[in-house]
């Protein structure tokens, strides 16, 4: 009695076996449908945000120069476009507002924070030297409390996905931090290939 019971049991295991790995089956070919479609997207993205050369001479017209003020920000604030790496590899998708830098980091990354140089030097170089600047400046009474850079890093699990810099006031620090973002996560990237 408890042979048939045996291979009663042995039957359904390799039923549910069987199930499974055509679940597998079927969930890989989802997983790889749902890639090529965000690789679509990415480049239907890319060829939206940027502007080719060619387009740009044609748009150009004679302008008289102007001074930007400090206030002033470029028109494109608000604006998603992808952050790129030196070789077109897509490293996030970029928001600048006149407050804020939020970078979503690209998942296949894989980006955690002990890993270098988003830690050495992005984190500690970079945005932690600007936090101690803002603050001397804010103790000496140059700079109001609430206008100081401040910066988060969202986590999901171990990895990135998000890199907020609030308070950058000016183009040059604007510059400085998406450059050096730029170069943390692209040198990651290519350590990885």
């Amino acid at each position: 009695m408890s042979e048939e019971v045996g291979e009663e049991r042995l039957k359904k295991l390799a039923m549910v076996k069987s199930y499974l790995e055509r679940r597998i089956g079927e969930l890989s070919s989802e997983v790889e449908a749902l890639r090529l479609l965000v690789s679509i997207v990415d480049e239907q993205l890319a060829a939206k945000s940027f502007k080719t050369v060619e387009t740009i001479k044609k748009e150009e017209k004679p302008k008289t120069v102007e001074v930007m003020k400090k206030e002033e920000r470029p028109k494109e604030l608000g604006a998603v476009r992808n952050l790129r790496g030196k070789s077109g590899n897509l490293l996030g998708m970029l928001t600048v507002t006149p407050d804020e830098i939020r970078l979503t980091v690209n998942p296949e990354l894989h980006i955690t924070s002990d890993m270098r140089p988003f830690s050495s030097f992005l984190i500690k170089k970079v945005l932690d030297a600007m936090v101690k600047v803002d603050k001397e400046s804010v103790e000496a009474g140059k700079l109001e409390p609430s206008k100081e850079l401040s910066y988060d890093i969202v986590y999901e699990g171990e990895e990135v996905r998000e890199i907020i810099v609030r308070n950058y006031r000016d183009d040059v620090r604007l510059r400085e931090v998406v450059n050096s973002i730029r170069w943390a996560l692209d040198t990651i990237s290519s350590s990885q290939r």
